[in-house]
């Protein structure tokens, strides 16, 4: 071999590492991907290709500081590496420091407009950021590079849904389920976005459509129900309650955020209206109590505080927290009968929304609360003269008259302390109605 074949062979080495790396990291082998990467970089530390890789495998990993200083070297190494700014926005994004996000986007498109990844990626943080407009031509621009990608159609349709353009958001939906059939969410999605534009009748054919080749799913039997406004249903199933927020618990807090999600605090703050001192010793059971934000608020007067939620997306969030006693996974009501402990205070943000009929759940409160003890929830209210009480609306969830909550909480023992009319939270920019109902049980129950 000739001094001149020698550094051919050694870039080709260094080509065979990377790619053995690359696949290793492919087939989620991690830690021997790691190694590999740092193998290379002991060897050649400037390798823009190998530390670019090792970060996203270091955010994989959840070190994301790492992860953000490996990518930048990358691109001090190789300023023109587009692929290097998208996935430096990607992680951006996901640790939700949009604005960084949305510069690392727009580097990657000034050096490669066509890349179409950073299109889509580009649009989904100028949403983010209120930036609809500009979010709206960064989809168009992707699903121009790529017409049949039905993710980039989607998110297109989510955009001009925020933007109140729901005939567009329809069309954009419309598509996404010609290039995807039969996905459960993007039918939930256009039946959505049809009732919001006052398409009723579309809406419900489209749920009969969906039924016709999914007829058990959980989700299109409980749209039906709300756009049809059965009457007879008592309560959301316990499959569509899993369904819907398995799939929502990752992005709860922060879409709760932005709706202006007031429920935990009026019924923390309820309770602090009745025990004025931290530190009471008191038995709290969280109901439904999903990603925990109950928790850090009501921990201070707890002796004991337990969750409850039948979702175990939700509840692995609620963990996180670190500040429940201990986390059920059960459904609500059959919990709260069976708790083998007196409760001083139970409470419930915005689960009963999903109950109809509220006489078994709260006929349960009563029988576990303690002499005196408190009931504190929140329930989403209508106005209409409604026979049983209650009714569900077309976005899925209950309303209930205060008529009916009088009537409920009498028969069930608890005296009514509070029933008072609140806004829950924003929906489509519109105040969501409720009542804040606190109840005390009667000493001589």
């Amino acid at each position: 071999m000739t001094s001149k074949d020698q550094p051919a062979a050694k870039a080709l080495d260094l080509d065979y590492a990377l790619a053995l790396a690359i696949r290793l990291h492919q087939a989620r082998e991690l830690d021997d991907a790691e190694e590999l990467y740092r193998t290379i970089l002991e060897q050649h530390p400037r390798f823009p290709e190998a530390l670019h890789f090792l970060g996203l495998l270091m955010h994989q990993k959840g070190d994301n500081q790492q992860a953000i200083g490996l990518i930048e070297q990358a691109i001090a190494e190789a300023p023109a590496y587009s692929d290097a700014h998208n996935n430096l926005g990607n992680i951006f994004n996901r640790l939700e420091d949009f604005e960084k996000a949305a510069q690392s986007y727009s580097q990657a498109l000034d050096l490669n407009p066509e890349n179409v990844a950073a299109f889509n990626n580009f649009g989904v943080v100028l949403s983010q950021l209120a930036r609809i407009d500009d979010a709206i031509e960064a989809f168009t621009k992707a699903i121009a590079l790529m017409p049949e990608n039905a993710e980039f159609y989607r998110n297109l349709g989510n955009a001009y849904k925020k933007q109140g353009e729901f005939g567009k958001c329809i069309e954009a939906y419309r598509k996404v389920i010609g290039l995807k059939p039969y996905n459960a969410e993007n039918y939930e999605n256009l039946c959505a976005a049809m009732w919001l534009h006052g398409k009723a009748d579309d809406a419900i054919v489209l749920v009969k459509e969906w039924l016709e080749h999914d007829p058990e799913n959980p989700l299109a039997l409980h749209r039906l129900h709300s756009y049809t406004g059965e009457l007879d249903l008592p309560r959301a199933s316990d499959e569509y309650i899993t369904q819907t927020f398995d799939g929502f618990a990752d992005s709860f807090d922060m879409v709760l955020k932005r709706l202006d999600y007031k429920a935990p605090f009026l019924v923390s703050d309820a309770v602090k209206a009745i025990f004025t001192q931290v530190g009471e010793g008191l038995d709290i059971l969280d109901a439904g109590c999903g990603t925990g934000l109950c928790g850090p608020l009501l921990k201070p007067y707890a002796k004991q505080l337990v969750g409850v939620d039948l979702s175990a997306k939700m509840l692995e969030k609620a963990k996180k927290r670190a500040c429940y006693d201990d986390l059920l996974h059960a459904e609500l009501t059959e919990c709260i009968a069976s708790y083998p402990v007196k409760c001083d205070v139970i409470v419930s943000a915005d689960t009963l929304v999903y109950f109809g009929d509220l006489e078994a759940v709260c006929g349960a409160v009563a029988d576990v609360l303690s002499p005196g003890g408190h009931f504190v929830f929140t329930v989403e209210r209508t106005e209409e003269s409604i026979i049983q009480g209650f009714k569900i609306q077309p976005h899925g969830r209950f309303s209930h008259t205060d008529v009916y909550i009088k009537s409920v909480m009498t028969s069930a023992g608890l005296a009514i302390i509070k029933l008072e009319k609140v806004m829950l939270r924003y929906e489509a920019g519109v105040p969501v109605d409720g009542y804040l109902v606190v109840a005390r049980k009667i000493l001589n129950q």
